[in-house]
């Protein structure tokens, strides 16, 4: 029985090169058209997310001024004056006063030009807004990117 194992030859050193090259080609074959397809899902969602980082970095507004108003009481109303300082234009999305987004005249989203000669301050109007007197009220302006600014500011006593 030992004698017969012994007689066996193995498989030409050829044969098996041509075996394993084979086999690596199969699943290369199998392999690359996932991997592939994964990667370059995964590389356009990154260029993506960069693109919206890099605009959002070039983007700047400030709140230069806030002033409260008292029309006839008890109507009072407050004037926002957004001004973008940045490279790029922006679309100002919301406005919030103390955490609550509020409703503005304009209506929002609104656009902010960086152009020379294009409206690149806009004064919001929330009007009927009931302030308290000589309270600190926190101003947030949120563009569509993400960015934001934050202005605080006292009602008159």
């Amino acid at each position: 029985m030992i004698r017969k194992i012994l007689n066996k030859k193995a498989v030409s050193p050829v044969i098996s090169t041509l075996l394993m090259v084979s086999i690596v080609f199969g699943m290369f074959a199998i392999i690359y058209p996932w991997a592939f397809s994964s990667l370059t899902l995964s590389q356009s969602h990154a260029d993506l997310w960069y693109s919206d980082q890099e605009a959002a970095a070039k983007e700047r507004i400030v709140v230069e001024m806030v002033i409260f108003r008292e029309k006839n009481p008890p109507h009072r109303n407050v004037t926002i004056y957004v001004r973008n300082v940045g490279e790029i234009d922006v679309v100002i999305e919301e406005i919030y006063v103390n955490g609550i987004p509020e409703t503005t005249d304009p209506a929002l989203p609104k656009d902010l030009y960086v152009r020379e000669g294009a409206e690149n301050c806009i004064d919001f109007l929330l009007d009927d807004y009931y302030w308290n007197e000589d309270e600190v009220y926190s101003i947030k302006v949120v563009t569509s990117r993400g960015g934001d600014t934050i202005f605080e500011a006292r009602a008159p006593s």
